[in-house]
């Protein structure tokens, strides 16, 4: 399996033990190829190829486990937040950012490195993998545009599901002004998060599109829920009960 397939399948160990492996292979590549020397032309530019390739892979294993740290606060992201501890899940998307922004200066150190190479001076038999590295590079860099995208969407997630977290708890004490604001409040976060969220559903990468559809299905529900919800606790607070039972039997049972 490949360190994609690990980090797809959420199997963060194995593809840091993968990762490990490469960076210790690389490295002992460039101690050999930083002593090496040749007296012939031919060698001369094979020593340098070969030494910018197995940097460009060095920064590319370095990219792929600052990548691995960002995914791993994502998910912590999510834990906190499912156990309503906001500002600790907050606190693991801005750490998210930072692992996410590691990686991409060291992506684009490897691209940079990559499309330094000449292909048409690359013997034809290395040819089709360094054109395979490229475009790996480039739709890397495709998928961290949109991971960002989706971290811009999480954070007003976050508000607005602390705010119905607030709302459930004042629904439950049947404080009805105080749930009707919350639920309010939440509809409005909600439906910023869905505006930036929706854009992602259809993303060909797995590490976007998995997490988002699972959002959106989740956003769509409360779409059709919070207003019922925020307009039965209004009538619950004026005592229209009769009305109030109307709106609360709009809802669905999915938070009970």
């Amino acid at each position: 399996m490949s360190v994609k397939e690990d980090m797809g399948s959420g199997t963060y160990i194995t593809a840091k033990m993968s990762l490990d492996a490469s960076e210790t292979d690389f490295e002992e590549a460039l101690k050999i190829l930083n002593s090496a020397s040749s007296d012939y032309e031919e060698e001369r530019q094979d020593i340098k190829r070969y030494k910018i390739l197995a940097e460009a892979g060095l920064d590319r294993v370095h990219s792929l486990q600052s990548f691995i740290i960002a995914m791993e606060h994502f998910d912590k992201s999510f834990a906190y937040m499912y156990s309503e501890e906001f500002d600790s899940s907050k606190e693991e998307i801005d750490k998210m950012n930072e692992a996410l922004n590691d990686s991409a200066v060291l992506l684009s150190s490897a691209k940079e490195k990559v499309f330094m190479l000449d292909l048409d001076s690359v013997p034809v038999e290395e040819k089709s993998s360094i054109v395979l590295l490229r475009d790996d590079l480039e739709t890397s860099e495709i998928m961290y545009a949109e991971l960002r995208a989706l971290m811009s969407g999480m954070y007003p997630y976050m508000e607005g599901f602390n705010f119905f977290s607030k709302g459930l708890e004042y629904f439950k004490a049947e404080s009805w002004g105080e749930a009707a604001d919350e639920f309010g409040k939440a509809s409005e976060k909600f439906s910023e998060s869905q505006q930036i969220l929706e854009k992602l559903k259809d993303s060909e990468y797995s590490e976007v599109s998995v997490g988002v559809i699972q959002i959106c299905g989740f956003l769509a529900q409360l779409k059709e829920d919070l207003p019922h919800l925020e307009a039965g606790c209004r009538y619950m607070e004026t005592s229209h009960y009769a009305q109030a039972d109307e709106e609360f039997n709009k809802v669905s049972n999915h938070y009970e």
